[in-house]
């Protein structure tokens, strides 16, 4: 059974529709974030990516640094998942992992969702505080 077949196993399992599918990669919808799943290293291979979009896209430099040092913040504490701004200026939530056997798929599959969906949290809490702290010091810069 390849990676991909593994995956829509799985979902179909826990009542996850696959909504789109194309080559390696696969899209559903977990817990009101749509995920892509990407299986690395052709279809046969046993390293899968998962990546989350849509969550923020700085508009302009400001928001660019509190988005970046918010990735910077979260990243130095989160081992499983990685945050990143690509160069749209949108932010990308990543987890990878790799399977030995058919049976760890579920598993790290799970592990791996339940990853990046408290890290689209996290970053939400922690851009909200450093939002408020840069307001803080822009008042007092101006008084």
């Amino acid at each position: 059974m390849t990676t991909n077949e593994l995956i829509k196993q799985v979902l179909e399992k826990w009542g996850f529709p696959v909504l789109q599918e194309n080559d390696n990669c696969l899209v559903f919808r977990y817990q009101m974030s749509y995920i892509q799943a990407n299986i690395t290293g052709g279809e046969d291979a046993n390293a899968v990516a998962l990546t989350l979009t849509g969550v923020f896209s700085a508009d302009d430099e400001k928001e660019m640094f509190l988005g970046l040092r918010t990735c910077n913040d979260l990243n130095y504490n989160l081992l499983q998942v990685k945050l990143y701004i690509d160069s749209d200026s949108d932010l990308i939530i990543a987890s990878e992992f790799f399977y030995q056997t058919p049976d760890d798929m579920e598993y790290l599959l799970n592990m791996s969702l339940q990853s990046v969906i408290v890290a689209k949290r996290r970053f939400t809490q922690k851009y909200r505080e450093l939002e408020e702290e840069a307001k803080l010091i822009s008042e007092l810069e101006q008084e």
